[in-house]
């Protein structure tokens, strides 16, 4: 953490910094689905004066898609990567509070270097759908196993960044003033939300989806997930304020 007195313009530079970080996530979900649908609506694919193909007609499917993870199968699947590569940068840069002898909590470095390893894994290891998606453009098609392998990265991003919100965000100069600001409720509350959400898409998945195949109408894990997003971009901007403890 930039000590007071450091430097003016490096304080500056590490809050812009949990402000990126901020912004990214809040704008993940609504830029993925801005965009595919931009892409659809306008049928820029098969536009030849942007694109020349010698492929098939490319057709548009949905713009709104089952889960988040699903956007990196269509028009905006580099969008879905280069933002969770850039959220990976941010985090690996990050520093933070040391853990102190006296606290169990880990280091800010450990736990965001924990989450950006996962964004990574996230980026890398794409889902698996058990319904074909019409409008995939990739030539690299996920197996079931390579699904398992990206939700337990999807699982332990979003955890690892609750407990950040929960537990490292409310760190201080001071340890014996851990929880004790006017913000740490806002970032405690940030953490149990990106919790909740994602108990709720474990349930859903594991046990609602396929015995209510209805649901699936209403995209449950993407508004979850956006959800759990929107809690992460704001409480690392909430972080980023320049008068932020």
């Amino acid at each position: 953490m930039p000590k007071r007195n450091l430097n003016p313009n490096l304080v500056i530079s590490y809050h812009r910094m949990r402000q990126s970080i901020g912004w990214l996530g809040l704008s993940l979900p609504f830029i993925l689905l801005a965009g595919n649908y931009m892409i659809n609506h306008y049928n820029l694919f098969n536009n030849e004066t942007l694109m020349m193909t010698q492929c098939n007609t490319y057709t548009a499917g949905s713009s709104f898609k089952p889960s988040i993870s699903h956007y990196y199968y269509t028009t905006v699947g580099e969008l879905f990567t280069g933002t969770l590569c850039a959220v990976a940068l941010f985090l690996f840069s990050y520093r933070g509070y040391p853990q102190r002898d006296e606290e169990i909590i880990p280091s800010d470095s450990f736990m965001t270097n924990l989450a950006g390893f996962c964004a990574l894994g996230v980026a890398l290891f794409p889902t698996s759908a058990n319904n074909c998606l019409s409008d995939n453009v990739r030539t690299y098609i996920s197996s079931e196993t390579m699904g398992y392998v990206h939700y337990i990265f999807a699982g332990f991003f979003f955890i690892t960044l609750s407990l950040i919100s929960i537990f490292n965000f409310r760190r201080t100069a001071k340890v014996a003033d851990f929880g004790k600001m006017p913000s740490h409720n806002f970032y405690k509350y940030c953490g149990i939300t990106m919790l909740v959400c994602i108990a709720i898409i474990l349930i859903y998945s594991v046990w609602l989806e396929e015995s209510y195949p209805q649901l699936q109408a209403y995209n449950i894990t993407f508004v979850l997930e956006t959800i759990a997003l929107l809690a992460f971009g704001l409480s690392w901007l909430k972080k980023g304020r320049i008068d932020s403890n």
